[in-house]
Parts: structure tokens; sequence; C-alpha cells
């Protein structure tokens, strides 16, 4: 197909899920720092799906103090600013009631070491 560009990019899991929301910024509109910290709690998502296949305590342990420790500590950032940031997730209803919104959870495959978003523009006449 000649209308078809394909760009194979090597990445990390963690990158993916960062890239991940950079992609999606057109839908959430979140500022570089929330999108960093739903990128890790989507990376935790993603790590505790393997063990935990009841839903409701998945988010659980998503959303536990331990989860919330471990991105405070990689990003540097105090509690407050984890908390001010769930605060404004939660507004912007990408979180309720401590699950993602699963518009902005990717559907990946685990084991897969592939994953694939793909654009389809619509072109319409400019009048």
């Amino acid at each position: 197909m000649k209308n078809r560009k394909q760009a194979n990019i090597n990445i990390t899991l963690k990158g993916l899920f960062r890239q991940w929301m950079e992609i999606t910024k057109p839908f959430h509109k979140l500022a570089k720092q929330p999108q960093e910290i739903l990128a890790l709690f989507l990376y935790y998502h993603y790590l505790y799906r393997k063990d935990i296949t009841n839903d409701a305590i998945l988010w659980k342990i998503v959303f536990d103090y331990d989860t919330k420790i471990k991105i405070k500590e990689e990003l540097g950032i105090s509690d407050q600013v984890l908390q001010n940031n769930l605060t404004l997730l939660r507004r912007k209803n990408i979180i309720n009631k401590n699950v993602i919104t699963p518009l902005f959870v990717p559907e990946l495959e685990q084991g897969s070491n592939n994953f694939k978003v793909i654009f389809n523009f619509n072109i319409i006449n400019e009048k």
C-alpha cells in the first residue's frame, strides 16, 4: 500500500507507557508530570496483571500505598505532589474510583514484545 508509513521503534516497557501518554495527549491534554505519573500507574497495572486476574483486586493493588511509594521514589516527588496530580486525574475523569478509564489503558498482550498504534487520517475537503 502506497498510503502507509511504518516506523519500528525499540523501547522499554516503561518507555512505552510514557510514549503512550504522549500519543494520547490530544485526548487527555495532561501536562508532563501528570502524564509521567499516569504512565507509571499503567506500567504497574501491566506488571501486576500477570499475577492478578481479578480486576477489583488488581486496581486496588495498583493504587496501593506501596505502588505510590515506588512512583514517588522513581519520579523524585513528594506525597503532596502525587496527591495533587491524582486529584487532577480524578477531576478529569481519567481516574474514577481508583480505576483508570479504559480509554487510556493500552491493550498489551501479556508476553508480547510488540504493540501497534495505528493512526487513520480521514482527509476531508476544505471549503
